[in-house]
């Protein structure tokens, strides 16, 4: 879906890589408390723990697939399955309400790495790639679906880390808390609308706008105007996360793809999407 980053942020930017890791500086400490699991991904899977214990989860996802992916997870009520789940994601559409969002580290390139602390709690998961391939068919349809299982846990839940930046999720609203500058944050994504959101973020090519990246989403036809840069995948109403993310600079966009519990139309069709610059 998108290229390697790496040829088009060194020509611009000498010191910066893939998936928004800079080069020459480490990124900030793993948040405190959280047990870190990492993850990667290719064409079309993941590589990644079949059981986890509840509480505070740092995903740490390396895209070692030519094509970018990202982690998606949602929660089942009991007595639902993982053949349950492929059979709703095929029929296409809504997500069943037996579903439960509970997000993941969003989209990077070849050789990029996103990484996001969500809460998890016990019961059964699955974890699929929702992003589309050049044939148009979406990765989890190639067989990019895990199960997962996550088990209680005695100890007490370490709480969320602190965050330098706020990003709040409304319908249909991206609002930062401030505007991101040049560097490493860590940001806190809060979904206080009264549908499932997601953040996608990338870093717009120059010349190149949000509109135009969802014109692209839309047809796939030539190059990408972006570079795909993390983000969320789908939070329910009422949930949160905490990403860290290296910003460079340049123009980013935020889009929310999520289909509409009223009309199916995409959110971005209902004004979700937005851009800013880092100076």
């Amino acid at each position: 879906m998108l290229e390697d980053c790496r040829p088009l942020l060194l020509a611009l930017l000498g010191t910066v890589g893939c998936g928004g890791m800079l080069h020459g500086q480490a990124a900030p400490p793993l948040p405190a408390g959280a047990r870190v699991v990492p993850v990667v991904t290719h064409e079309y899977a993941f590589v990644l723990p079949d059981s986890l214990p509840e509480g505070l989860t740092t995903f740490r996802l390396r895209n070692e697939g030519q094509q970018p992916h990202h982690l998606m997870l949602y929660r089942l009520e009991p007595g639902k399955s993982f053949a349950d789940v492929s059979v709703a994601l095929h029929a296409g559409g809504a997500h069943p309400a037996w579903m439960h969002a509970v997000g993941g580290p969003n989209a990077v390139p070849h050789g990029g790495e996103a990484i996001g602390t969500v809460l998890l709690l016990p019961g059964h998961y699955v974890a699929f790639c929702h992003v589309k391939s050049p044939d148009r068919v979406l990765h989890f349809a190639k067989g990019m679906m895990k199960a997962l299982t996550v088990t209680a846990m005695a100890a007490p839940v370490a709480p969320w880390p602190a965050a330098d930046l706020t990003i709040t999720l409304r319908d249909y609203t991206f609002a930062w808390s401030r505007p991101p500058t040049r560097g490493w944050h860590r940001i806190a994504v809060r979904n206080l609308g009264a549908q499932r959101h997601e953040f996608i973020l990338s870093r717009l090519k120059p010349g190149s706008t949000s509109s135009d990246f969802i014109a692209w989403m839309n047809t796939q036809r030539g190059p990408p105007p972006v570079v795909a840069w993390g983000g969320t995948t789908d939070l329910p109403a009422g949930g949160r996360m905490v990403i860290d993310v290296y910003f460079a600079p340049g123009t980013y966009s935020a889009v929310c793809r999520v289909r509409d519990a009223g009309n199916g139309r995409p959110h971005d069709e209902h004004g979700m999407y937005t851009q800013f610059s880092v100076p």
